[in-house]
């Protein structure tokens, strides 16, 4: 069976993993890589306002054959106005006025 490794990065923490991982094919690791990354925001959130979190996949010899990423961003109200200059959200139609 082919063999995979890991790399990681939640926020600002990069982990390589050590281990070499056995999958049936590439299909399969790369199933599990998103499953990691779901499970890094499940984990991470709410954790502040930005938050970003991304995986790669590697086969033995070094290629990549995989990298996804999940970016979070939140504001408040008040953070919204003042990026808008001012404009509020309308209620109920998602449009800025």
């Amino acid at each position: 069976m082919p063999k995979y490794r890991f790399t990681t990065v939640d926020g600002d923490t990069l982990d390589i993993s050590p281990d070499w991982l056995e999958f049936p094919d590439d299909q399969a690791a790369i199933c599990e890589a998103q499953r990691a990354l779901a499970d890094m925001a499940k984990e991470s959130l709410p954790d502040g306002p930005h938050r970003d979190m991304r995986v790669a996949v590697e086969v033995v010899g070094g290629e990549v054959i995989y990298q996804a990423s999940l970016e979070f961003n939140g504001e408040s109200g008040s953070d919204m106005r003042a990026k808008a200059g001012g404009a509020t959200l309308a209620h109920g139609n998602g449009k800025l006025n």
